[in-house]
């Protein structure tokens, strides 16, 4: 949710992906280019679906014990957010 306004959030710029992620500008644009992530284009604009960008962190591979679920992630999994 986007304190500022209250409202949910349902996309990122690139810029607020890698931002929210920790991951680089570059990287989100690799795995754009590379098919990992959907992005959206209006105009020049792009953008990343929530659900998308948490479907892509999901299938990054897991390192040390499994994280559990959380009910964010099983809503999302579940069609919801």
């Amino acid at each position: 949710m986007n304190i500022r306004s209250g409202l949910p959030r349902f996309s990122f710029t690139p810029d607020e992906a890698a931002e929210s992620t920790g991951f680089s500008r570059t990287r989100i644009f690799q795995a754009i280019r590379a098919g990992e992530i959907t992005a959206r284009k209006d105009g020049k604009a792009t953008v990343i679906e929530t659900d998308e960008l948490l479907r892509w962190l999901r299938s990054l591979p897991a390192r040390g014990r499994q994280p559990p679920i959380t009910d964010v992630a099983r809503s999302v999994e579940e069609g919801g957010l």
